[in-house]
């Protein structure tokens, strides 16, 4: 939980007593570092981290065998505009403090069971005694939760008969302790590197009045990194990210609601395509989406899809990307575990099919580029449980080799690859750095398109092309548009249908744009329908379970996918009328006026 705590340790009554750990020294003796010292923070951290191993401890209750401190120092930069006018701009700055503190033992400890690390904002400054201050509050408000919660623990797990085929390994790997320095490059996050860039892009769509709103998002974000644990293992380093998003949204006539949108990433403003590309991408989305307007809507039936482009990747991202986390299950069914509580689709599959034959998959956060210098959001040397990162092959051949792993480990994998990864303010988890799908015998787009051609000579299926596909973290999504889109999937049962944005079906080769398409039934086993893959991959960067400085950088690099069998929904549910009169876009300008 995020939020200021108090002045005082809050006080719990345990097994009889109660924490006694002492408070920080007093001021005289706490100045080893001046206010505003850049070694403050690494230095309090050192201190209290080594001061709460030796003097906490709780009545009879042991000691913790486990203590990380991560400090993440946050630069956010964010500018917003719609039709060339600039509706927002505003900068951040923040320090947040993440404390993983483990009682009992690495082979039963309080974790995997309920709640996780502690988070909470501390102060900015660089002030030894300030720190030292936050972090002995934390720490002894960590091991008290611990504490308690291994108790409840203990209690559930004595009131369970043991699984004929428990094989305990555990609550947590040893690991090597490592060291990793980068120096910070300094410089803040400015909204100004980005206003004009956000206005031009807005501005665009002034040409184009049939789309009914439409808005453009920057970002920029720094995040410095400094993690120290019990184990001897010292990080820090730093992650920057930028990313543009133009968003757009209109109504067919029949009041269908129609959104797209185009993403541009880099790790610095620099780095971001040039402007004159930017807009030329800008262009064809809005003209795109100014035709679906009078598309026709698609029919249900089977069908074949070939996922191209962003598609590709976003759907690789949650048939694969979301389903192979190896965290294990809570040791005790009536809790929920630091991991989600339920394990992922593949988590059970080591050693099985589960996708077709040609397809492989490794992530490899080593990996600094993509294909076409493209950069890399999750490429990271060290992940936030103080694993170095490893190359893990995935899939080989459709068949499941591995899982990414925490320091949680499970019978098959006993150790971490390095993949845990955290949001800021939550407990870290084992996720995706950099996803790289590979197919053997990768076609081009014309032979994939012939492909294609041969489904659909066999009768009673219907081609589709998909190039981008709805996301929910977009910036800017309100209340209407969720409901929109919840009467728009029809809220039924099983998983929920993937949405598609832009959809082509594809008849003796022609394409023609249609709308009102829901993929029902897609689900992790479809990688088994997976007939033909493309020879030409793209690089999706996003934000993992936030946004800003908040989210996950990772990424997804995918060909194109052809998949055969797919349950093609018409989209249906009740459309809000749409506007009675044209938008004022539509009309001369005053100035046109004039000059006639």
């Amino acid at each position: 939980m995020i939020g200021w705590v108090g002045w005082v340790p809050i006080a719990v009554a345990l097994a009889g007593g109660s924490a006694v750990a002492a408070p920080p020294p007093t001021a005289p003796a706490m100045s080893p570092t001046v206010a505003g010292d850049p070694a403050a923070v690494r230095k309090a951290m050192q201190d209290e981290l080594g001061r709460s191993m030796s003097d906490l401890r709780l009545g009879d209750e042991s000691r913790p065998y486990y203590l990380a401190y991560t400090i993440y120092d946050l630069e956010q930069a964010t500018v917003s505009a719609t039709l060339g006018a600039v509706t927002a701009a505003h900068a951040y700055r923040g320090r947040v403090l993440r404390t993983d503190l483990r009682v009992g033992d690495p082979s039963f400890d309080n974790t995997n069971f309920e709640g996780g690390a502690r988070v909470e904002t501390v102060p900015l400054e660089d002030d030894y005694a300030a720190l030292r201050r936050e972090l002995w509050l934390r720490t002894d408000e960590a091991y008290k939760a611990a504490v308690e919660s291994l108790a409840r623990k203990r209690a559930a797990a004595a009131g369970q008969a043991a699984a004929a085929d428990d094989e305990s390994v555990g609550d947590f790997s040893k690991e090597a302790a490592v060291r990793l320095e980068i120096p910070f490059a300094a410089g803040p996050a400015d909204p100004e590197a980005l206003r004009e860039m956000v206005r031009r892009l807005s501005s665009l769509l002034i040409e184009f009045p049939q789309i009914a709103s439409s808005h453009v998002t920057a970002t920029t974000a720094i995040v410095r990194r400094r993690l120290l644990s019990s184990e001897g293992t010292f990080v820090d380093d730093s992650q920057r990210t930028v990313r543009v998003d133009v968003i757009a949204d209109t109504q067919a006539d029949d009041g269908m609601k129609l959104r797209s949108f185009v993403p541009f990433t880099a790790l610095t403003p620099a780095g971001l395509p040039a402007l004159a590309e930017m807009e030329k991408a800008v262009r064809a989305m809005a003209k795109e989406l100014s035709a679906m307007r009078t598309a026709p809507v698609a029919s249900s039936g089977a069908g074949a899809v070939l996922f191209e482009g962003p598609a590709a990747a976003q759907i690789v991202k949650q048939l694969l990307g979301d389903q192979v986390a190896g965290t294990p299950p809570p040791k005790t069914s009536s809790a929920s575990s630091d991991d989600g509580g339920e394990q992922s689709a593949f988590a059970s599959k080591l050693g099985q099919k589960v996708a077709a034959p040609i397809l492989s998959a490794v992530d490899d956060p080593l990996l600094e580029v993509g294909p076409g210098k493209a950069p890399l959001y999750g490429s990271y040397r060290i992940d936030d449980e103080g694993v170095p990162a490893q190359k893990v092959s995935l899939v080989e051949h459709g068949v499941l080799k591995s899982l990414l792993m925490s320091r949680t480990p499970r019978k098959e994998i006993t150790h971490s690859n390095g993949h845990a990864r955290a949001p800021r303010f939550a407990a870290a988890r084992a996720r995706v750095g950099t996803l790289v799908v590979t197919g053997a015998h990768g076609l081009s787009q014309a032979a994939l398109m012939a492909e294609l051609g041969k489904i659909a000579k066999g009768g009673g299926v219907t081609t589709y092309v998909v190039r981008l596909l709805d996301d929910d973290s977009l910036p800017g999504a309100d209340a209407d548009d969720l409901a929109a889109l919840l009467s728009f999937s029809g809220g039924g049962h099983g998983p929920p249908p993937v949405r598609p944005l832009v959809v082509y079906r594809v008849d003796h080769g022609k394409e023609t744009l249609v709308r009102g398409v829901l993929l029902e039934n897609l689900q992790p086993r479809s990688l088994k329908d997976v007939t033909a893959m493309g020879n030409d991959a793209t690089v999706y960067n996003y934000l993992e379970a936030g946004a800003g400085f908040s989210g996950i950088p990772s990424t997804i690099i995918a060909p194109a996918l052809l998949v055969s069998d797919v349950d093609i929904r018409r989209g249906s549910g009740k459309n809000r009328k749409p506007p009675l009169y044209p938008s004022p876009l539509t009309l001369p300008s005053p100035l046109t006026l004039q000059l006639r």
